[in-house]
């Protein structure tokens, strides 16, 4: 029982350093903060008179914005790289660029005893279609590691 309280207390500690908190955990603190919360009380009186609801919206108000922001990150990348938009176009490194065929000219005519089929091949085709540039087509945008 002991071992527990000290892996209970270690935790605490390590969740109440600012070190380890994220900007949702701050975000999270400030609205805590705003309605009242008081952290040195008891359990008992920290639970009552704590307006839950005005905390969630304070809450809510910042994650929106957050999800604005990455909804807006997301459009501008599928503006820039419509292949993603399309299921197992990711790694097309050709797609949306001009095909060439390997034939010149094909050839069909119907004879007494049946259709002739003939086909004209190109002597050479150019090297196949590759990327230069990174997966983000986006300006000034340079990260490779997805």
């Amino acid at each position: 029982m002991e071992g527990l309280k000290i892996i209970i207390a270690a935790g605490a500690l390590l969740a109440s350093t600012s070190a380890f908190a994220d900007d949702n955990n701050q975000a999270m603190k400030h609205c805590m903060d705003a309605v009242g919360f008081d952290r040195t009380a008891s359990v008992e009186d920290r639970l009552a008179g704590v307006d839950w609801a005005a905390a969630a919206k304070c809450y809510h108000a910042y994650n929106s914005k957050i999800q604005a922001q990455q909804i807006a990150s997301l459009r501008e990348f599928l503006a820039a790289n419509p292949r993603y938009t399309f299921p197992g176009q990711s790694g097309n490194s050709c797609w949306g660029k001009p095909r060439e065929m390997p034939f010149e000219s094909a050839t069909l005519s119907a004879g007494p005893w049946g259709f002739t089929a003939g086909v004209s091949c190109k002597d050479t085709m150019p090297a196949g279609c590759y990327e230069t540039g990174p997966w983000d087509n986006r300006e000034g945008s340079h990260d490779y590691d997805g």
